[in-house]
């Protein structure tokens, strides 16, 4: 069982001083097996699915830790990494936390009704939407009559000190579309005030969140941020919101492009999203303080269930 040893052992080491966590960085790293062994190891129960867009991995719990008069929650990170990174951001982190997460859930006895998926092929989503893996994940649950959950999803979490709720699939989308979006983001901030977390809302670039919106499922994309990054990029919002650039800067950020040494919006991008999927994207840049903060988050979320 997932002692309070062993969770402030986790919570005070998290990256930098985790075996594991540096194990899964390597290149050569087959990832999807080392989840499951992971879990294996900790007598976590899982399913794995394989579906034509990807191999993803379902973590349940006992019937004690759910109750069908209140709402799933889903809590999604996706394992894959582009090809040639440590990928220590982007996904690792949000990975490990979850990994472990999973292993803490096991000692509550209480009604929780989450379940956690690691899923594959995120980072195809660039060829197309509808080979993100999430896409068809999430048109499967539909099936199996889970459109109603609550989904959480989870990446880029190992750096900063602030949690952010994503408004992608929000933003520059007619009101009436996104009711229910603007629902789940409205729960999931107030969470935040909750768990006494320093939180904000801001644009950010799509993750899973995109495969689960498209299919009509409710997704909230949580991520973290420096607070000093976050607020430059807020303020640069604000500020140019009726000027020429405006376009491009929140293009940039939705398509999650890459900008030039010589773009005035280099000083804009936060630093840790510049790093994505490239070399940078390193175990160095990472803080400890952060895999707290979600952890912290997480176990919030579990103990609120939302009637239907």
């Amino acid at each position: 069982m997932y002692s309070s040893a062993v969770e402030e052992r986790y919570l005070s080491s998290a990256f930098h001083n985790s075996g594991i966590f540096t194990s899964f960085l390597k290149e050569d790293v087959d990832r999807r097996e080392f989840i499951l062994s992971f879990l294996k190891e900790r007598n976590v129960p899982f399913i794995p699915v394989s579906l034509s867009t990807g191999k993803h991995i379902v973590v349940h719990y006992p019937k004690k830790n759910y109750n069908r008069c209140y709402k799933n929650k889903l809590f999604i990170a996706h394992y894959d990494r582009q090809k040639g990174t440590e990928g220590a951001n982007d996904n690792s982190a949000a990975c490990f936390i979850l990994m472990n997460f999973a292993t803490y859930l096991l000692s509550c006895d209480y009604e929780h009704n989450i379940k956690i998926i690691f899923t594959d092929s995120e980072e195809t989503a660039s060829a197309g939407l509808e080979l993100q893996g999430s896409y068809k994940l999430a048109l499967g649950l539909r099936q199996l009559n889970m459109a109603d959950s609550d989904v959480y999803i989870f990446d880029m979490c190992g750096r900063g000190d602030t949690l952010i709720f994503s408004l992608a699939g929000i933003y520059g989308r007619p009101k009436e579309k996104t009711i229910s979006l603007i629902d789940i983001h409205n729960k999931a901030i107030l969470r935040a005030r909750e768990s006494a977390s320093r939180h904000m809302s801001l644009i950010t670039p799509y993750s899973d969140n995109a495969g689960f919106i498209a299919a009509g499922l409710n997704a909230q994309l949580v991520t973290v941020l420096p607070m000093e990054e976050a607020q430059t990029l807020q303020k640069a919002i604000n500020d140019l919101k009726e000027k020429p650039m405006y376009p491009e800067l929140i293009d940039v950020i939705l398509k999650n492009k890459k900008v030039g040494n010589d773009s005035p919006l280099e000083k804009i991008i936060p630093l840790t999203w510049q790093r994505m999927h490239t070399p940078f994207d390193t175990l160095d840049t990472l803080t400890d303080s952060s895999f707290a903060l979600v952890h912290n988050y997480m176990k919030v979320l579990a103990r609120k269930m939302e009637r239907y």
